[in-house]
């Protein structure tokens, strides 16, 4: 456990947030649409239909929940191979090292909040460097099929403050989805939206994020008032 002296916690979105693999994930997807027998689809196309559960994605692209269902198994097996391998030498999004030694050197509590897959995310942070700055990463244990009809993002973090004793007025949430604002407001948090992720500047801002930054470089100012 990090030695902590604040009471502020910052709570990561991972993909598309931290690590910068948004077209490493439509390649994936695409990848996963055509095994359904899906036509591929643009990286806007993408940014305009991505949504969690995933389930309302796929439906969003012309696949029936129906056939969704029938072969989920094997089709997440065929993304997570796929992004695994595209993935493998993903970067951080610009800035987010230099804020992570801002917020440590700040002792605030950081954790990683994500949908994905634990042991993938703590493989990444081990290849990166990263894991010095976080003090928890709740993510998923399974293989990721969940993710098809609901998340449990909210829950976890609840659970995660309740235990630890954080106030919702100190916490503060950071992603690049319509599910990080929705989170802040069941929670009473703060949220920042960070734009070029997995969805279109448009669709970030209809969700009304407490602020909207371009990149990660704009979020100390922010954490500073």
């Amino acid at each position: 456990m990090i030695n902590r002296a604040s009471n502020k916690l910052i709570v990561f979105d991972w993909n598309g947030t931290l690590l910068c693999d948004t077209r490493q994930s439509v390649e994936a997807g695409n990848v996963c649409l055509e095994f359904y027998g899906a036509q591929a689809i643009s990286l806007k196309h993408y940014r305009d239909t991505f949504t969690f559960p995933i389930l309302h994605f796929y439906k969003k692209n012309g696949l029936s929940v129906d056939e969704v269902l029938a072969k989920k198994d094997e089709a997440n097996e065929v993304f997570q191979s796929a992004y695994e391998r595209l993935a493998a030498n993903a970067r951080t999004r610009k800035g987010a090292r230099a804020l992570l030694n801002w917020v440590k050197d700040q002792k605030m509590p950081c954790i990683i909040l994500s949908n994905y897959r634990t042991e993938k995310i703590k493989e990444h942070l081990a290849r990166l460097k990263l894991e010095p700055y976080f003090d928890y990463v709740s993510a998923h244990e399974c293989d990721g099929t969940t993710i098809l009809h609901s998340t449990t993002k909210a829950e976890r973090l609840k659970t995660y403050m309740d235990k630890h004793g954080y106030s919702p007025k100190d916490t503060i949430i950071i992603g690049d989805s319509t599910e990080e604002p929705e989170i802040a407001r069941l929670l009473g948090l703060t949220s920042i939206g960070i734009t070029d992720g997995y969805i279109t500047e448009k669709r970030l801002r209809e969700a009304k994020p407490d602020y909207v930054v371009h990149s990660l470089c704009k979020v100390k100012k922010i954490l500073e008032r």
